[in-house]
């Protein structure tokens, strides 16, 4: 029987054992070294932007970080981590080229454990909506590409005639931008009046004499055209009526969009033009402004503040009665 006892005992305490070898906690190692590619990093960019992509990185001091395409590297960069920095983010220039376009992949590559591993996140490259921008010593962007001012399309279904609304000054010149971004085919001084060429280092555009401006450039033709112009409000609400404009004054100079006057108004319509000529007109809603929009009302005689703002993007008026 006492036998039978110990046999018993020494299952018992088998179990046992067994029992808290299975109850270890298993732990990580703080020391493993991981890289991985953040979540919130887009899955889909247009070419010629900027890509942001976040970076989680641990006992790291540097990884290759690349962009992928059908097995040819379209980009690649050794990233280097700054100590107890375990996050990090990195902004990456898209360039405006059509090999990008379609499905791709973030690729990063790291040592761990004496081993290389890579991971990846998928991206999709999609066609960039036509892009033009000014920029130039003459605007208030300066020469920075980064604070280049955009242009708008214009003409029916065209893609390649641009337009903005800019104060110009007489020194510094100017260029055109296919994306804020960088030099990359860049549009200076063409061969003869009136024209420009694809060349970064074409020479500057210019102006006569400092003034605000319509710049239409049309990057098919390689031509361009700049129109100084005045800008004034008709209207039978008018003192003029739709007969005679009365002139607004521009505020300010480069990097400004602003124009005012104030005047007696009765009730009836208004609508803002340039160089007293339907050419260039503006109308719409004073939240919305837009080339050729509708006559705006006026509901109440008296003395208003009128401004008319250009700011490229945002056309917008202010129709204050005092």
């Amino acid at each position: 029987m006492k036998t039978i006892y110990k046999f018993l005992a020494i299952g018992l305490c088998g179990l046992l054992l067994l029992g808290i070898n299975a109850c270890k906690k298993v732990e990580h190692s703080i020391d493993d070294q991981i890289v991985s590619i953040n979540e919130s990093t887009v899955s889909t960019i247009q070419i010629g932007k900027k890509l942001k992509v976040g970076f989680i990185a641990m006992n790291v001091n540097t990884f290759e970080f690349s962009i992928e395409k059908d097995g040819t590297v379209l980009l690649t960069e050794q990233i280097a981590v700054e100590p107890n920095q375990n996050i990090t983010e990195k902004e990456f220039n898209i360039p405006l080229d059509e090999s990008y376009i379609g499905e791709a992949n973030l690729k990063i590559t790291y040592q761990s454990g004496g081993q290389t591993v890579t991971k990846t996140h998928p991206i999709t490259f999609e066609e960039s909506n036509p892009q033009m921008f000014v920029v130039g010593g003459s605007t208030g962007a300066g020469w920075e590409p980064t604070n280049a001012v955009a242009m708008t399309l214009y003409g029916e279904d065209s893609k390649t005639t641009f337009e903005t609304f800019e104060y110009l000054t007489a020194d510094g010149g100017f260029k055109f931008l296919p994306t804020n971004v960088d030099w990359t085919g860049g549009y200076g001084l063409g061969d003869t009046p009136g024209t420009i060429s694809q060349d970064e280092e074409a020479g500057n555009l210019t102006v006569p004499i400092n003034g605000f401006y319509r710049i239409r450039m049309d990057a098919e033709n390689l031509t361009y055209e700049t129109s100084k112009l005045s800008m004034g409000v008709i209207g039978d609400a008018t003192p003029g009526g739709w007969d005679s404009d009365t002139d607004m004054t521009f505020e300010g100079g480069k990097g400004t969009y602003v124009w005012k006057v104030s005047l007696n108004l009765k009730v009836g319509k208004i609508k803002f033009r340039a160089n007293d000529d339907w050419a260039i007109n503006f109308g719409g809603t004073p939240n919305e402004i837009t080339q050729g929009g509708a006559d705006i009302e006026v509901a109440s005689a008296g003395l208003y503040d009128l401004t008319l703002d250009l700011t490229p993007g945002a056309y917008t008026a202010k129709i204050e009665k005092k």
